[in-house]
């Protein structure tokens, strides 16, 4: 089996806020993969480093035939693409990862601001894509409020709007994960969060050298805590004030659905994090197409991979012509 070379093309930190921090700049750690026209800006959730896109940047990496070995997955799988079309971008948002975490409080509008100067920086000024789950819609939706012409399409996936009361399994995660210390009970916590737990005891893929797809993702998470610094308590905390306290008005969402900008909403049914009714609301207030994944949760880019990277070049490619079908 062919096995691509996985390492970034580029890699390392920026410094952002240069204006708009009284203290100090932050560093925000990134990962440019890929060399092909398409130009795709993927946007991590609440408490997770932008590691959590490999499966994604894996996907979308290669050609179509050829079977690859994901960094984080290492499972074989056959990529959808005609060809290798994407340079993908990833990174860690402020307060998690290998970026720095400040102090105080964060808001998702602060962070999306992070987040345009970091493509100032690359050089991504124009006709980016861009996907974000869970918080990373809710950075997404700001993003593309602060700065609609740079976009050319828009993903959101497992996330809403706002001013919706977080669900109490959602509370009790954020409450416990950050204390767990033993490493077997918070990737189960972790894992029987995001991930249905039918789905945990399927069978991974045939070409995969696990037996469930909870050895799978546990295996993910393992190298990734090895690879990554535990977040801080004030990042995680910093981070959930800003996903709880997210909120774009019915006007602002207008200003996206009036700018013709080609939008994809995407939910599980089972979402144990955020509630599938925020997906519904944002379909109906951007006036965009909607896929639902019958018995899928939160995690939506790792645990339907194939499917989810097809609709996003779908969108990209065809915009708002793209079928969508399941």
């Amino acid at each position: 089996m062919t096995k691509p070379d996985p390492t970034p093309v580029q890699k390392g930190h920026i410094a952002v806020g240069l204006t708009r921090d009284s203290r100090k700049p932050v560093k925000l750690y990134y990962e440019k993969t890929g060399n092909g026209p398409k130009k795709l800006l993927l946007v991590m959730g609440l408490n997770s480093p932008g590691s959590a896109w490999e499966a994604v940047v894996g996907a979308l990496a290669f050609s179509r035939l050829q079977h690859v070995e994901f960094m984080f997955m290492r499972f074989a799988v056959e990529n959808f693409a005609k060809r290798s079309e994407y340079t993908t971008v990833f990174f860690d948002n402020r307060g998690v990862g290998l970026s720095d975490a400040p102090k105080g409080v964060y808001s998702t509008a602060q962070m999306a601001q992070d987040t345009l100067e970091l493509l100032d920086a690359l050089g991504w000024k124009s006709d980016v894509h861009v996907a974000g789950v869970s918080m990373g819609g809710m950075i997404s939706l700001e993003l593309v409020l602060a700065d609609s012409k740079r976009f050319s399409s828009l993903v959101l996936t497992s996330t809403n709007a706002g001013r919706s009361p977080p669900q109490l399994v959602t509370v009790s995660f954020l409450s416990r994960v950050i204390l767990i210390k033993d490493p077997v009970a918070r990737m189960k916590l972790i894992s029987e969060t995001l991930f249905p737990v039918p789905w945990l005891e399927k069978s991974a893929p045939k070409d995969s050298e696990f037996a469930t797809n909870r050895e799978m993702v546990v295996d993910s998470l393992t190298r990734r805590f090895k690879n990554t610094p535990l977040q801080p308590l004030h990042g995680n905390i910093a981070q959930s004030y800003a996903a709880l306290f997210h909120h774009v008005s019915s006007e602002r969402l207008a200003q996206i659905r009036d700018s013709g900008l080609p939008v994809l909403v995407m939910t599980g049914t089972v979402d144990n994090f955020v509630r599938p009714s925020g997906s519904y609301h944002l379909q109906k207030e951007l006036g965009c197409k909607m896929v639902v994944f019958e018995g899928s949760g939160h995690a939506l880019p790792t645990e339907q991979t194939e499917t989810y990277c097809r609709f996003v070049d779908e969108l990209a490619t065809k915009g708002n012509d793209g079928i969508f079908d399941l």
